[in-house]
């Protein structure tokens, strides 16, 4: 059997040194040594033997700067990250960079290296973000720093929820690099040119609204909500007829959106039911405040009931603990659940986000997969209207969605269902 290897290479290279430049090799322990190398003509004569080439490669430095360590293995880490001058943590694995209130952002980034300095092709790249400008000043990188400070003007934001990853490297011989994921999110309540999406987003999640028989609310962990209205036939929403931004200060925006209807098949409703969406977002709370109203716009008496729904979910959570599916998905449709106050919805793969869902009303399972959340019914007169209140949020566990619904409670935000309702 032949076995692979170096003997003994001579490699030469013309390049400009010195005849007492030494020349660095890193063996196979990871260490640094050194080797004379002679000069003829111009030329850099290098004997590379097997201890400078374990694996049959080598890796070689010449002409080493000053500055240069060697003996380094570790990546940058961040020494202090300021948003429009307000100090964020640097010190975790992702770096969410907050809320912010405007178009644009400040982003400086301190960095550090125990040895090297920072190389000047640091990223910060936001994803699928194409209409976004993000400028980047490297002017304190490099030789001989080992520390730096990034600065990142970024414009043309829209509300919602921003994704991105911030790479990093020294001048270490190898290059040692590091990355973080970062997130924020850009508070507010945007709407199309045409009227008939609404963006929301606050502190920690973005959603949407629009008018469909299925995909009406998009929430954070992914999925759809929809409000049903039925008189008889089942409703909901065709188009948008008017938005209007209701609230717009720095804790809070609301926005209120009127809808004509659809019946199942997609065919026009207009004279029976209107519905209006009057949905907030705060600052002090990552939920979703949503009140509805199916409003009997016809000259006669409606027998209204209104739902929210459907969300499934491999199984989810009251106060009083993990519940299991109770009708089982091939016995009852429906299976009343009662007016816990908050439900939590698990996810359904690994890594994905939990659901906080929120309300007074009476929560029910269908199909033993799905949750369902039941308005007021009965008959309504002209004008009048079925009314529902419901929050959403994401929530990593139910500890924290109950924390949520807690908090939400006790700053008056929601209401709690009445006892032994």
């Amino acid at each position: 059997m032949r076995t692979a290897g170096v003997t003994a290479l001579v490699l030469c290279l013309a390049v400009a040194v010195c005849s007492s430049d030494p020349v660095y090799y890193r063996e196979a322990n990871g260490s640094w040594a050194k080797m004379e190398a002679a000069v003829r003509d111009g030329r850099l004569e290098i004997k590379i033997a097997p201890q400078a080439a374990p694996n049959g490669e080598a890796i070689l430095v010449i002409n080493k700067p000053e500055w240069m360590v060697l003996d380094d293995s570790a990546a940058p880490t961040l020494s202090g990250i300021k948003v429009n001058g307000t100090s964020r943590p640097s010190s975790t694995s992702e770096l969410n960079l907050g809320c912010l209130a405007d178009a644009s952002a400040e982003v400086v980034i301190g960095i550090k290296d125990d040895k090297n300095p920072i190389a000047a092709d640091a990223v910060f790249r936001l994803n699928d973000a194409p209409e976004v400008s993000v400028e980047i000043d490297r002017s304190s990188f490099g030789p001989a720093k080992s520390s730096a400070r990034m600065v990142v003007k970024i414009s043309g934001l829209a509300v919602g929820k921003y994704e991105g990853t911030l790479s990093l490297a020294d001048m270490a011989p190898l290059s040692n690099r590091a990355s973080w994921p970062v997130s924020f999110t850009v508070m507010g309540v945007s709407v199309s040119e045409d009227k008939q999406t609404v963006s929301l987003a606050n502190a920690t999640a973005g959603f949407r609204l629009q008018p469909d028989i299925s995909k009406q609310l998009l929430l954070p962990n992914g999925a759809w909500s929809k409000l049903t209205t039925h008189i008889g036939a089942f409703l909901y929403p065709r188009e948008f007829t008017d938005v209007q931004i209701t609230k717009d200060t720095e804790a809070e925006k609301t926005v209120l959106v009127t809808a004509i209807c659809q019946d199942l098949d997609g065919k026009p409703n207009d004279g029976n039911i209107k519905l209006e969406y009057e949905v907030t977002v705060r600052q002090d709370t990552p939920a979703l405040l949503v009140t509805t109203r199916s409003i009997n716009i016809s000259d006669k008496e409606l027998g209204i009931s209104p739902n929210w729904g459907w969300l499934a979910c491999p199984y989810y959570f009251t106060a009083e603990g993990k519940q299991e599916w109770g009708s089982g998905k091939d016995k009852e449709r429906y299976h009343n659940i009662g007016t816990p106050g908050w439900v939590w919805l698990a996810p359904a793969k690994v890594g994905e986000t939990g659901l906080l869902w929120v309300s007074a009303d009476p929560f029910g399972e269908f199909m033993g997969g799905s949750l369902l959340l039941y308005g007021p019914r009965g008959k309504r007169q002209s004008g009048e209207f079925s009314e529902m209140k419901l929050a959403f949020a994401a929530a990593e566990t139910p500890a924290e969605a109950e924390e949520i619904y807690n908090d939400l409670v006790e700053k008056g935000l929601v209401t709690p269902p009445e006892k032994g309702g």
